[in-house]
């Protein structure tokens, strides 16, 4: 009866540091996401997408048509998974780790951390030099020669229209795409105007 009672014990005192661990994990969190908001707002105020001398960026670069930053999405996914890992963790530790409550922890870290890597968004940085459109998107860079008449062009809509887009067109290729999430619309197109007065 001793033995039981003690058993009984000491899994409640695992069961309370188990609560005392997932409770600071989630203080964790709370404060792992003010402090990503904190950072976009900083970043929001100084990203320019346009580098050349005398050109000018668009410090929404990055956002959705919407003002939503697509980023974020990826960025909660990945920390709620960390979080899901540890709680999985602590099933582990506590011996729990095989019971439908820790096969579940372990299935939705697995499930949380493939939706985050499906779901980033890779950075693109768009640049017009002397009529060249340079576009780096992840580890990939474009480069169109807007100067060039073979260099296939259209755009659809005007700057402001939320359907607003530059196609670049390429051969055998799926056309490259620039909208309003990636360059400030209105400067973009007065900058290809320059050379391509007719769009």
């Amino acid at each position: 009866m001793e033995q039981a009672q003690a058993a009984r014990d000491a899994l409640a005192e695992r069961c309370a540091r188990a609560e005392q661990q997932v409770t600071e994990l989630e203080a964790a969190l709370a404060q792992a996401n003010a402090r990503i908001a904190e950072l976009e707002e900083a970043a929001a105020a100084r990203i320019s997408i346009f580098d050349g001398a005398g050109e000018t960026g668009s410090a929404d670069s990055g956002l959705s048509g919407d003002g939503s930053d697509p980023r974020v999405l990826s960025i909660i996914l990945a920390a709620t998974s960390v979080v899901a890992g540890m709680v999985a963790l602590l099933a582990l530790v506590n011996g729990n780790l095989f019971t439908p409550f820790g096969f579940a922890m372990i299935l939705a870290t697995l499930v949380l951390a493939y939706a985050a890597t499906k779901t980033r968004v890779p950075s693109v940085e768009v640049s017009v030099t002397h009529g060249v459109v340079s576009i780096r998107k992840g580890e990939t860079s474009y480069r169109f020669d807007v100067r060039n008449p073979g260099t296939q062009v259209d755009m659809v809509g005007q700057p402001g229209d939320s359907s607003w887009a530059v196609y670049f067109h390429r051969k055998g290729m799926d056309d490259f795409v620039v909208d309003a999430s990636m360059v400030d619309a209105r400067e973009f197109a007065r900058q290809l105007r320059e050379y391509r007065p007719e769009l």
